[in-house]
C-alpha cells in the first residue's frame, strides 16, 4: 500500500496538474459564472413559480433559434468547468434572476485537478489524525465537466413578432433581415420566414432595428403592406398588427 506524508503528495499533485476553476463550497458556479444580457421587451409572469428545467443540445444556435421562434428571450447564460455540481445549484440561481425556462448541457471535461485532490487528502487526513494518507483513498470517480446553461424568460405577445438584424456594410439588399419568427405572431400570419430581408412596413423604410419598433408602434392594431425581398425576388404582404396594452 502506497503511503506519503500528506505535504510532499499536495506538492507532487501541484507540479503535475495546472489551475482549473475550483469554485468554492459556499459559492454557486451557475452565480459566478453568470453573463446577464439585456432583455428590452416585456416579460409575462411566470405560468409557475419554480423555474422549469430542460436538457439543452449540442446546438446552442439551434436551440436559441427554437426559443425565440417560441416567443422567449435569453435573461443570460453561465458557462464553467467543475466537478459534480447538484442540480439544485442551478434551480437555485434560475430563481434568483426569475427564469421561466432554463436549458442546460454537461459534457465530461476531464479528470479532478490538483485543487480538488488536495482537499480530498486534507480530509482524509483529518478523519484519520495523521501526516500520512493512503493513495488508494482517493476518489478516482471524479471526473470534471463542462457546464452550459441559458436562462430565458416569456415576452409578452409581440406587435409585429420578428426578431432582426440590420444590414451589414457589405451587403448589397438594404433593409432587416429576419433572423427568426415568433410563433403564432403577426408576422407568421403574413407569412414572413427567416432570412426575408423586411424593407417596408407601412411608409416606415427599415434602414436599422429602431425603424421596426417605431413601425410597430406607429401601426399597432392595424393593416399595413410589408414589403421584403425572399430569394432576390420582391415581394409584399398584408399583415395585422397587435394592439399595444
Amino acid at each position: 500500500m502506497r503511503r506519503l506524508p500528506v505535504v510532499l503528495m499536495m506538492f507532487a499533485l501541484l507540479v503535475q496538474t495546472h489551475a482549473h476553476l475550483n469554485a468554492a463550497e459556499t459559492e454557486n458556479p451557475y452565480a459566478v459564472a453568470y453573463k446577464a444580457k439585456d432583455v428590452k421587451a416585456g416579460i409575462l409572469p411566470p405560468d409557475d413559480p419554480e423555474p422549469r428545467i430542460y436538457k439543452g443540445s449540442d446546438n446552442k444556435d439551434a436551440d436559441y433559434q427554437r426559443m425565440l421562434e417560441k416567443g422567449f428571450d435569453m435573461l443570460g447564460y453561465s458557462s464553467f468547468e467543475a466537478g459534480d455540481v447538484p442540480p439544485e445549484k442551478l434551480v437555485e440561481h434560475a430563481r434568483s434572476i426569475k427564469a421561466h425556462l432554463v436549458l442546460v448541457s454537461t459534457k465530461r471535461s476531464g479528470d479532478v485537478p490538483a485543487s480538488v485532490k488536495i482537499d480530498q487528502l486534507r480530509k482524509k487526513a483529518r478523519e484519520n489524525n495523521t501526516d500520512t494518507v493512503d493513495l488508494d483513498s482517493l476518489d478516482k470517480s471524479s471526473v470534471r465537466y463542462t457546464y452550459y446553461a441559458s436562462y430565458w424568460v416569456k415576452l409578452v405577445p409581440p406587435l409585429i413578432g420578428l426578431h432582426v438584424r440590420g444590414p451589414a456594410k457589405d451587403e448589397k439588399e438594404k433593409g432587416l433581415t429576419v433572423l427568426a419568427v415568433i410563433a403564432d405572431s403577426p408576422a407568421e400570419r403574413a407569412s414572413l420566414q427567416e432570412l426575408d430581408v423586411i424593407k417596408r412596413i407601412g411608409d416606415v423604410t427599415l434602414e436599422n432595428p429602431e425603424a421596426l419598433s417605431q413601425a410597430a408602434q406607429r401601426y399597432a392594431g392595424q393593416t399595413v403592406d410589408v414589403v421584403f425581398m425572399r430569394h432576390g425576388d420582391l415581394n409584399k404582404a398584408t399583415m395585422t398588427l397587435n394592439s399595444a396594452n
